[in-house]
């Protein structure tokens, strides 16, 4: 069966609901004509008159009677099931997917303060560079670090990083040549395009031709690179936000008047929809704070 077309049932209901065009008009933004021409054609698509028309008011007839409650409920149906798309199925509990060294070095030692503010919200945290199924209710929300461009996907951005050299502390001296003490310590590479194009520009401008180099100590995960630093294995390059803990209690130091604007930046990722959850509000809101 040919069914009639959306917009002359939605306008039908209006119409029937206020026993006038012109009131449904002015209810739906369009002009009296524009609902005049749309039960014309639902009328003549159904083969009967729906409304008897008077001067200032339009009355049902019986066919029209015989519709409304089969169109009003099919309008109810449309606007439940769209309500149940944008309704959380667990209100308390945020499912956060979150890249592994993000998770370790920024999120870890911060979230104490997110679960004191927020003490009916359940944090469970996942710490994967996987890409995962939202649909399928894997996560909530994620933070990635990119170009914010996530297929289907709703991106905020959060802010931007800069690349660091950093060392424990007593390794390298500011008032030493930098170039010397590079070539006597192990380099530590996060395998990451934003680590190895800083420390090309800093070698390079250093003059360190690529026969003087030392091996690099590759890891391809920056919370071990921390580590790595941290027991003292070598000389590192690494975003602040990865550090900012270690900075603050001086287990590491930085090298003075460096640092590289990362390419990428840091989002916050999720379908549309989730970002108008109150628990993706919050925990949201105490991000931007902490950023």
């Amino acid at each position: 069966m040919s069914l009639p077309p959306l917009k002359s049932l939605l306008y039908f209901k209006h119409a029937a609901q206020l026993g006038s065009f012109k009131l449904a008009a002015q209810e739906l933004f369009v002009t009296q004509a524009a609902i005049s021409q749309q039960i014309r054609m639902l009328e003549a698509h159904l083969g009967c008159m729906l409304f008897v028309r008077e001067t200032r008011k339009v009355k049902l007839t019986r066919q029209g009677e015989q519709l409304l409650p089969h169109v009003l409920g099919a309008f109810s149906q449309f606007e439940a099931g769209i309500k149940a798309l944008k309704h959380d199925p667990s209100p308390h509990t945020l499912n956060l997917s979150v890249l592994p060294s993000f998770a370790a070095c920024w999120l870890l030692p911060k979230i104490a303060d997110f679960q004191n503010k927020h003490s009916d919200i359940k944090l469970r945290i996942d710490p994967s560079d996987r890409l995962v199924n939202f649909e399928q209710g894997e996560a909530d929300l994620g933070i990635r670090f990119g170009e914010g461009n996530y297929r289907d996907l709703h991106s905020e951005c959060l802010g931007d990083d800069h690349m660091l050299l950093v060392y424990k502390k007593g390794m390298l001296d500011d008032s030493v040549s930098l170039k010397a003490q590079l070539l006597k310590h192990q380099l530590i590479m996060d395998v990451c395009p934003d680590a190895q194009r800083a420390w090309q520009l800093m070698l390079g401008n250093l003059g360190v031709l690529k026969k003087q180099q030392p091996s690099f100590l590759e890891i391809d995960n920056a919370a071990l690179v921390v580590q790595a630093v941290l027991s003292g294995q070598g000389v590192g390059m690494l975003r602040r936000r990865l550090i900012e803990p270690v900075l603050e209690n001086q287990q590491l130091e930085v090298w003075p008047n460096f640092e590289l604007l990362c390419d990428y930046k840091y989002y916050l990722v999720g379908p549309e929809n989730h970002f108008s959850w109150p628990k993706v509000g919050a925990f949201k809101s105490w991000l931007q704070t902490h950023f």
